[in-house]
């Protein structure tokens, strides 16, 4: 037998091999289908949804309820009072913008956020009187050593704020 006849040979072997393998594959599959399709259109597979979507409905409600007032109370006074502090030093710093609104997320934990505006017409594109753009302010910082503090507690480099307006 040449070589030619054996790779031949061997190409049917292998053609017959992956048809019996493509046939079990295709019987596997609609053997699933029909479990699945079975399943779904079972009342009581329907019915075990129905209880546990209720469930879920009773156990967010029954989270909303376990929030402690005094708890909200606390945060919300927390976050007013950081609100009032920043807008002070905002102030103090001759700082055109105030934190206008405070967001809290009755979650576990609580998120809190804060909501920027600028005291004057944000349209007009001019700082107000009395006021020092943000760009000033953070290169007087740097000039004097004082610096600006990141969220992170990281000091901001103008460099890199310099940098990121181009």
């Amino acid at each position: 037998m040449s070589f030619l006849e054996r790779a031949k040979q061997a190409a049917q072997q292998a053609a017959e091999q992956a048809k019996v393998a493509a046939d079990q594959a295709r019987q596997t599959v609609s053997d699933s289908a029909d479990r699945a399709s079975a399943a779904i259109n079972d009342p009581a597979t329907a019915e075990k949804a129905r209880q546990a979507l209720s469930r879920a409905k009773r156990g967010i409600a029954t989270a909303i309820d376990r929030i402690d007032p005094n708890v909200l109370a606390d945060v919300v006074i927390k976050a007013t009072a950081l609100q009032e502090r920043a807008n002070a030093a905002l102030r103090a710093k001759g700082s055109p913008y105030r934190i206008s609104e405070v967001g809290i997320g009755a979650a576990i934990p609580p998120s809190v956020t804060f909501t920027i505006a600028r005291t004057d017409d944000p349209a007009a594109d001019v700082v107000p009187e009395g006021a020092t753009a943000s760009t000033e302010l953070v290169a007087g910082a740097a000039d004097t050593g004082d610096g600006v503090q990141a969220l992170d507690g990281t000091m901001v480099d103008e460099a890199a704020l310099a940098s990121d307006e181009r």
